[in-house]
């Protein structure tokens, strides 16, 4: 359903952008206006950062590209040979920059069309200027559209995204502390991974946020400390994942099994309190992070002076010193987390 609505708020906007772009391309007397029309097409993105960065790219790439064909225009003989000489010189040319300049990749379209669809009865410079002008046209309507109907602001996704991200890590979180608790065996290998590629086509669209900001079509942008801290956790919970496939044995199960799993829970919380804050603001109760830290630590310390602990292999208390260290660092990663989103003032 929400899929469907956002296509057709999609379809509105394109509908919406290409109709004023033909009317004024036509008010405008626009000899190839139809270009125009192509640009609202081939910028319009699905949010507000994404259209603004589309359509820079490609006024960037017309401005390169139709100089680049209005001078070969102006010092190619207009005989089949030379014109196809100067295309594939130009086509290579505007090929190897997109390579270097991805902004770049269509500069090579725009200076073949300039090439075989120039006039002899236009001045070079007046054809040159009238397709970017009419780029420029299509590319400001596209940006207005996408600003002003039913906008969809590429830092909200991004922030949905995250705040989707950490509703995951609560549930891996939530699992891994079951099994700690129960001393059960668990693999949480696909979720991890599984979190590790929504977190990077999420840090994909960052640059659209950013370029939102960039071009001031929204006020803040987002801190890119708040993606770091998101992997740093991640990273984390993949090595406790690693460290409880394993089950400990019964007797440290039993000294510090709950503690752990109710110190677990409590950063599952926290990850759902962050991940509520990051879509609607809020304030982050860092004190949900205390709940069975005491108990954790003071379970761990005499864990150490037992009977259990002197009797445990160097396998096992590697493991569980790793435990209790990966722990207390996730810890202070969630903080830093929470930090990072107050000063991204999210609201």
């Amino acid at each position: 359903m929400i899929q469907t609505k956002r296509a057709a708020v999609q379809a509105l906007r394109v509908m919406i952008a290409c109709t004023i772009t033909y009317a004024v391309s036509q008010l405008l007397h626009l000899q190839q206006g139809y270009w125009a029309v192509f640009t609202v097409l081939i910028v319009m993105q699905t949010s507000v950062g994404a259209t603004a960065g589309a359509a820079a790219d490609r006024l960037v790439a017309t401005v390169a590209g139709a100089l680049l064909g209005g001078i070969a225009v102006f010092v190619t003989p207009r005989e089949p040979l030379a014109i196809g000489i100067a295309l594939i010189c130009v086509v290579g040319l505007s090929s190897f920059a997109a390579a270097r300049v991805p902004r770049l990749r269509n500069a090579g379209l725009t200076a073949a069309i300039v090439m075989l669809t120039h006039s002899a009865a236009v001045p070079v410079e007046i054809f040159v200027i009238d397709r970017i002008a009419e780029i420029t046209l299509g590319g400001v309507v596209g940006v207005l559209a996408s600003l002003f109907i039913l906008p969809t602001r590429s830092r909200t996704v991004v922030l949905d995204r995250f705040g989707s991200a950490l509703d995951v890590m609560a549930q891996i979180l939530r699992t891994l502390a079951s099994a700690v608790e129960k001393g059960e065996a668990v693999s949480a290998t696909e979720a991890n991974i599984g979190l590790r590629q929504s977190l990077m086509a999420t840090e994909a669209l960052l640059t659209d946020a950013q370029r939102e900001r960039a071009f001031w079509l929204t006020r803040q942008g987002i801190s890119e400390a708040i993606p770091r801290s998101l992997w740093r956790i991640r990273n984390d919970m993949t090595y406790v994942s690693h460290i409880v496939e394993t089950p400990f044995p019964k007797a440290i199960v039993e000294a510090i099994g709950p503690q752990a799993g109710t110190m677990l829970e409590a950063q599952a919380r926290f990850a759902e309190a962050c991940g509520r804050a990051l879509r609607g603001g809020g304030e982050i109760d860092s004190g949900i992070l205390s709940a069975g830290d005491e108990a954790f630590q003071a379970a761990f310390n005499a864990l150490q002076s037992s009977e259990a602990a002197q009797s445990m292999g160097f396998s096992e208390t590697g493991r569980l010193f790793g435990l209790d260290f990966t722990l207390r660092r996730m810890r202070q990663n969630f903080l830093d987390l929470a930090d990072r989103i107050r000063e991204s003032n999210v609201n």
